[in-house]
């Protein structure tokens, strides 16, 4: 066995696997901290690529589940707006055909035509009143929902995947001025009704196949949401059962090399004794 001063191998063998377990032992920490396997890119240079591609996936996702949403919301409130308009519309049907009737008088008829009037006007009301956030949804000056709506998702592949477009909804002058005032007035009046009733049904036919078709994408896009959430999870979250147990095995190995490094600078220090 040689004794020398200037060169300790030994105690340079003892740093060198002191600082690469102190190297683990920082990145346990910041790990375990986090949460996270993946705090810079020199952890998993490739792993931190895909897993900011599928973050970026599953946040599009999520906000096209919210678009398609909100979306369901507006068609709910169009359509519930277009049932009282459509209960008006039969209210008025059934007086019309009550004023078609040939023993009521002049004096009867002017007050089912009061009574028209006040529910010609209240439908009128709620064309014209019926918004959504701002937006109006039934006289045909609704921007988006009114020149057509739109609802864009982002797929897995990062392009859009699907629209829906509902088109021109104007409900504030299907039926005008409605007069049976006269029998024949009256009779004359009951197509005008009719093909309303009939417009205001498809109108509700198309919202309600809008919103059959919006709540089954919201459905196909959580499949895939969450199952690229779960993908992104197993390349980003920390196992801390695992993290934890490499940590307590770096932490003693770090005490060790410490004991071994004092040991090789205490070897060093046995020269002093040759020249004493």
């Amino acid at each position: 066995m040689s004794f020398s001063i200037n060169t300790n191998v030994a105690s340079m063998n003892a740093n060198l696997h002191s600082n690469s377990t102190n190297s683990g032992i920082n990145k346990g920490l910041s790990a375990l901290a986090s949460g996270s396997k993946l705090n810079s890119a020199s952890d998993n240079t490739s792993g931190l690529g895909i897993a900011d591609k599928l973050s970026s996936y599953v946040s599009g996702l999520g906000q096209a589940i919210m678009n398609a949403n909100e979306s369901v919301g507006m068609l709910q409130v169009a359509d519930g707006a277009l049932q009282g308009y459509s209960d008006n519309l039969d209210k008025v049907r059934v007086l019309t055909l009550k004023a078609s009737n040939g023993t009521m008088g002049s004096d009867d008829r002017a007050i089912i035509q009061k009574e028209i009037d006040g529910l010609l006007k209240s439908s009128d009301d709620i064309a014209k009143s019926t918004k959504y956030n701002g937006m109006k949804l039934l006289d045909g000056t609704g921007g988006s929902f009114g020149n057509g709506m739109f609802v864009t998702q982002t797929g897995a592949d990062g392009g859009a995947t699907q629209s829906v477009t509902i088109g021109d909804t104007q409900v504030s002058s299907l039926v005008g001025k409605i007069d049976v005032t006269t029998q024949a007035a009256a009779l004359g009046a009951m197509d005008t009704i009719e093909s309303a009733m009939s417009k205001i049904g498809d109108i509700r036919s198309t919202l309600g196949a809008s919103q059959n078709q919006l709540e089954s994408t919201i459905r196909n896009i959580s499949v895939t949401h969450i199952n690229l959430a779960s993908a992104e999870s197993q390349m980003r979250d920390v196992d801390f059962a695992a993290e934890s147990a490499t940590f307590s095995r770096q932490n003693i190995m770090n005490q060790i090399g410490s004991f071994a490094q004092s040991q090789a600078n205490a070897g060093a220090s046995n020269v002093v004794g040759l020249l004493q």
